[in-house]
């Protein structure tokens, strides 16, 4: 009986390390959401650039079908209450539309702790169903580090290697 529940406790044990080190990025959750409707979007950023450094600002490209006029944020969220210090705003620059979200350092890691930040935004998604909208992100730190989350994902919709940046995605459906 001992080694049966030791096999189970390791399988266990394994399953939340595998599933820390896959949710380790900046993600939408959920992932998937309506076309075409107007809602309320969920960025989560469980990571910091590293142990000692404080997240201070997220810059989020929106894609280009994306409507930018729709947006109007919600706020920024940790320990289920809003973070009244950061804010959110649209800017433009190159031709690209951005969500820019800042304030004050606070401790958003270690990888999916606690002090996870979910940053959320009212907008209406493109009409396109089975679409995957990619969201760049760069995440500001103190220091003047920074974190590019902007690597492709595996075509096959595997989750990428833990030391891996990659780019937010939203799914439609």
């Amino acid at each position: 009986m001992k080694r049966k529940v030791f096999v189970v406790s390791t399988a266990l044990v394994i399953s939340v390390i595998g599933s820390t080190i896959a949710n380790a990025h900046v993600e939408f959750n959920p992932d998937f959401v309506l076309a075409n409707k107007h809602q309320v979007l969920s960025l989560v950023v469980p990571h910091d650039c590293s142990a000692t450094s404080k997240t201070t600002e997220i810059k989020i490209q929106l894609p280009g079908n994306f409507d930018v006029k729709s947006f109007s944020p919600v706020g920024v969220f940790q320990h289920g209450k809003a973070v009244k210090s950061w804010s959110e705003k649209i800017v433009t620059s190159g031709g690209k539309s951005y969500v820019d979200i800042k304030g004050p350092g606070i401790m958003a890691g270690p990888d999916m702790g606690a002090n996870a930040v979910t940053l959320k935004f009212n907008a209406t998604t493109p009409s396109t169903k089975g679409a995957q909208l990619k969201f760049p992100a760069v995440q500001y730190c103190t220091g003047g580090g920074s974190v590019s989350w902007i690597q492709p994902r595996p075509a096959d919709g595997s989750d990428p290697a833990e030391s891996a940046k990659p780019v937010p995605v939203l799914n439609l459906k």
